[in-house]
């Protein structure tokens, strides 16, 4: 059964930046686009005029996004949704039946658009399925490649075998990132000692060992690069980012409020978003 890709559009920018990112990936893996149009109703008249007018106005778009679509040279089998609701709640719900939803914002963590742009942190956390989030620019020019942190968390592994499926699909090496820091102890600095830093940068080795273990089994055509920085992880990660143009987090996955929230890490990159970002499910 193809995969399903919710995307969601709103004609801006960045959302366009976003279409085509995610109308290359379909293209590329077969999989169906359901294009998705949230007029949010946050701020609108609940009479039935004002919510027909929205009704209207959300399938215009919707219809204007999808000629867009096809315009690209897409070929592929694409459906599009328009309502009138909260956009967090109905991308939570289409999530369901989904195995990936892209949306747009802007670099620099100022996240652009009514609509998805300012939202896209919470949907990556309320999200049943990987999230997405694709910057309008990209500072440099990166090198195809896949960046996930490896920290031994449940999130962590999720995340690892996400980016080794999708490094391996594209054809393109894996750059997993350990992140460690020697304790900070304020006036016992002068405790650590050469050998006692030694002993930690050995145990970042195993703990980066052991969270790629197995997948030279499983893709042995995937190129695996391990790198063990010296940085507070998202400092980390956004620093080996320079040299690929995907990164790949895990979300904490609980229920309950806390579903609300994403993990420092993940929301730290997405803050950032210096790069293509996806969210994985714990």
């Amino acid at each position: 059964m193809a995969e399903k890709y919710i995307i969601g559009v709103d004609g801006s920018e960045h959302s366009r930046a976003a279409l085509d990112w995610g109308l290359a990936r379909a293209t590329r893996t077969g999989a169906h686009v359901e294009l998705l149009h949230v007029a949010d109703d946050s701020f609108l008249s609940e009479s039935v005029a004002f919510l027909s007018e929205a009704q209207q106005a959300a399938e215009q778009m919707l219809m204007a996004e999808k000629e867009y679509a096809r315009s690209t040279g897409f070929s592929g089998e694409i459906s599009g949704t328009a309502v009138v609701g909260h956009p967090i709640v109905e991308v939570e719900e289409l999530s369901k039946n989904a195995d990936l939803v892209v949306l747009g914002a802007h670099t620099g963590g100022k996240f652009a658009g009514s609509l998805f742009g300012t939202r896209a942190v919470k949907i990556a956390a309320v999200s049943h399925c990987p999230v997405a989030v694709i910057p309008a620019e990209t500072v440099g020019e990166p090198k195809p490649a896949v960046v996930v942190g490896v920290d031994g968390s449940e999130a962590a592994k999720k995340a690892i075998a996400f980016a080794a499926e999708e490094a391996s699909s594209r054809g393109v090496p894996m750059i997993a990132v350990y992140a460690w820091m020697p304790p900070l102890t304020p006036g016992l600095e002068y405790l650590w000692s050469e050998e006692l830093v030694e002993s930690q940068r050995a145990s970042a080795e195993e703990a980066i060992a052991i969270g790629t273990a197995g997948l030279a089994g499983r893709y042995p055509d995937l190129v695996i690069e391990r790198r063990i920085v010296q940085a507070p992880p998202v400092a980390a990660l956004l620093q080996v980012a320079e040299d690929a143009d995907t990164i790949v987090v895990g979300s904490r996955g609980r229920g309950g409020l806390s579903r609300l929230l994403l993990g420092s890490v993940s929301h730290g990159v997405l803050q950032a978003l210096p790069r293509n970002t996806i969210v994985t499910r714990a």
